[in-house]
């Protein structure tokens, strides 16, 4: 949202609890308010979780022309309630509509399925929008994620819960596997909402001119016995520094904009999530002089990656930093073939749920990439966990299985020295304690998730 590295803007540890006085600071420009100065109309539809203690800090009030979603990090897929994880027995509606001068709860879509509701708003922001203006809208939809539970019992809730509708889950009754069929019902319905979306577009004669990116945050958790999704051939879980965590997939179609050659084939670039930011920028103002002027000064982590999407560049990365987290010591960097890792705790491999690590299956098949049999996959070294530092070389080994520090230690300096340096130059923490005030069930409050705190109240 801002091209900005989350050890730059005191996010680095972990995500922002509900009823904390956090969000993305202030002083941050998001992508909205950039598109807005290129003379794009910007709306948004889906989850927030960025903040919204204050109401400056709400998408509405950060450049978005409309908006219609929940703030907080999950919901229930059919009441759009969200409980206060680890900060209170409570629940409330988190659902809303809201331009910059507007907002009010929305309390008429109980038993509405998540997914088909936000795929209708953006349907129909389509219809509504005068095409002779560009259209920006960022729909990061609820699904796949799993849905908030509070039942029955806050402190110590039943944990994510897969929600789909019968419908779906259904069209998914070759899979044996409960967890995994109704997790299948919830992608059946995600690819219906990209269908709705794009025929829309299409329907408003806009897809011609359209730049259409769909992509996942992180890595899937190792929920639900580890057999409803998960990140196989890669190593690790959603919340680690493993593969597993933070290699994300995503596609970009673009019709007319993207070399044909490269339709269909898979591009092993190193990008980065922050990359988005000037992407959009220098794809909105389709003028190089006048994007780099924008994005001048604004000391981004993301760089323009669009030549290496169209036409098969270089992205000219050739280093990411996985995060630097003061509060749990754990980081990572990926430099070039290489990836240091110090702090972490080991991981493991999540197979499909139809196999296992001693199954011994040889030559399994995963984008075209052939995977050494499971009992191999089993024999790694695992690293000295007392020193908590794991190297590999990710080129030649991107499943994470050879932990080569001992061999290589003068790329261990040279990282280490990497990541010093790196730690010099992040903000501090922004982590605070949950704020009882925000309780949307306290006397005089409606029972949604709202602002509780006026802008001009210090935090």
């Amino acid at each position: 949202m801002s091209g900005r590295h989350p050890v730059q803007t005191g996010l680095q540890h972990g995500v922002i609890r509900d009823s904390v006085p956090n969000g993305l600071p202030l002083n941050e420009t998001t992508i909205a308010q950039m598109m807005k100065k290129l003379g794009y109309a910007t709306h948004m539809i889906g989850k927030w979780h960025l903040g919204f203690y204050k109401p400056a800090y709400t998408p509405q009030r950060r450049g978005f022309d409309t908006y219609f979603g929940y703030y907080t990090g999950n919901e229930e897929f059919w009441n759009h309630t969200s409980p206060c994880w680890t900060c209170g027995n409570y629940t409330a509606v988190d659902l809303h509509r809201a331009t910059p001068t507007t907002e009010s709860p929305v309390l008429d879509q109980a038993g509405v399925y998540s997914t088909n509701m936000f795929s209708d708003e953006a349907v129909n922001v389509i219809k509504q929008h005068d095409a002779s203006t560009p259209l920006y809208l960022y729909l990061p939809f609820e699904a796949v994620h799993g849905a908030a539970s509070c039942d029955p019992d806050c402190y110590r809730p039943a944990g994510d819960l897969l929600q789909a509708p019968d419908y779906y889950i259904k069209q998914q009754s070759h899979i044996e596997n409960m967890y995994r069929r109704t997790y299948a019902g919830m992608v059946g319905a995600l690819d219906d909402a990209v269908r709705n979306i794009t025929a829309a577009l299409k329907t408003k004669g806009m897809w011609e001119n359209t730049v259409f990116v769909f992509t996942t945050d992180n890595g899937a958790p190792a929920s639900f016995d580890g057999a409803a999704m998960n990140n196989w051939p890669l190593r690790g879980t959603k919340g680690t520094l493993w593969e597993g965590g933070v290699r994300g997939a995503s596609f970009v179609t673009a019709p007319g904009r993207i070399d044909k050659s490269l339709i269909g084939k898979l591009n092993n670039e190193l990008m980065h999530v922050t990359d988005w930011f000037p992407t959009f920028v220098h794809l909105g103002s389709n003028n190089h002089t006048h994007a780099t002027a924008l994005l001048k000064d604004m000391q981004l982590y993301g760089v323009n990656v669009w030549d290496t999407i169209s036409k098969g560049a270089q992205s000219g990365r050739d280093e990411i930093l996985h995060n630097i987290d003061p509060l749990t010591g754990q980081m990572a960097i990926r430099s070039g073939d290489w990836k240091l890792m110090i702090g972490m705790g080991p991981a493991r491999w999540y197979p499909p749920a139809n196999m296992s690590l001693s199954d011994g299956v040889a030559g399994y098949r995963h984008q075209d990439i052939t995977i050494l049999d499971a009992h191999t996959l089993g024999s790694f070294h695992q690293g000295d966990d007392a020193e908590k530092l794991y190297l590999f070389n990710i080129t030649a080994d991107p499943y994470e299985r050879n932990e080569v520090s001992a061999s290589f230690p003068a790329v261990v300096s040279k990282l280490s020295a990497r990541l010093k340096a790196l730690q010099g130059q992040t903000v501090p923490c922004r982590y605070p304690d949950p704020d009882d005030n925000a309780n949307p069930n306290l006397p005089g409050r409606n029972g949604v998730w709202e602002p509780w705190m006026k802008d001009d109240v210090p935090a």
